[in-house]
């Protein structure tokens, strides 16, 4: 999942030089904040610079200095390097500070929004505006993440699937059952997230948002059932 040799490198320089740093500097940083076993010599950093050594080659230790030399995110630097986090299980889980940072397994999944346009494609890279980090324990093989945008999943009470939220969807769950959501393309409404109630003996597309009738239309894909809603701000 981690960026290619070139890719890292690049986006290292580039995170240095917009905080006007020098790359001694960023050595005299890391030196300050992990100590000997996190410093990271200035002809290292150079040599990670031009690609010449890997991100991985560094210790776990020192991985961690170099990313709070250069004020990165723990989310960031594990989407854009692939590489585990200290653990809390090993001596070197212990930072400055006290802080503790656990080893997750996270993938990077592409965001894609819920519109008006055809089906998502995986291969589609023009229609992603993000990327989610998603933990193993909800990642499903070939799952696409999709921003909402309309409020027809949005209950009277403020609650529900809300425009901005993200939700995790599995096309590999296509059994259609009453009560579940589902996202579906239906022809001339695009992509909709709804969900399925069965009145008489019909099933229907039905909204949490009691503005917005239930609709039972002539046909529709079914690109899968949402298992996971993320609420806007609120990361896992």
């Amino acid at each position: 999942m981690a960026s290619s040799l070139p890719e890292l490198s690049g986006w290292l320089r580039e995170r240095r030089r917009s905080l006007g740093l020098r790359q001694d500097e960023v050595a005299r940083r890391t030196a300050e904040g992990g100590g000997e076993a996190g410093g990271v010599t200035q002809p290292y950093l150079s040599r990670l610079e031009r690609g010449e050594r890997p991100l991985s080659a560094l210790t776990p230790a020192r991985q961690d200095a170099l990313r709070r030399a250069l004020e990165i995110s723990a989310g960031e630097w594990a989407a854009r390097t692939g590489l585990p986090l200290l653990s809390p299980l090993s001596p070197e889980g212990q930072v400055p500070g006290g802080e503790l940072l656990t080893r997750l397994e996270l993938f990077r999944v592409p965001v894609r929004a819920l519109a008006t346009a055809g089906l998502p494609l995986s291969e589609d890279s023009g229609s992603v505006i993000d990327l989610e980090l998603v933990p193993a324990r909800d990642h499903r093989p070939g799952m696409l993440v999709l921003e909402v945008q309309g409020d027809s999943m949005t209950d009277p009470s403020g609650g529900g699937i809300r425009p901005g939220d993200r939700v995790y969807v599995d096309p590999g769950d296509l059994d259609l059952r009453e009560g579940r959501v589902y996202v579906l393309h239906v022809p001339g409404l695009g992509l909709t997230v709804k969900r399925l109630r069965r009145y008489g003996e019909h099933l229907w597309l039905t909204s949490d948002n009691p503005d917005h009738p239930p609709v039972r239309p002539e046909e529709a894909t079914v690109v899968g059932r949402v298992y996971f809603h993320q609420p806007r701000g609120v990361r896992l």
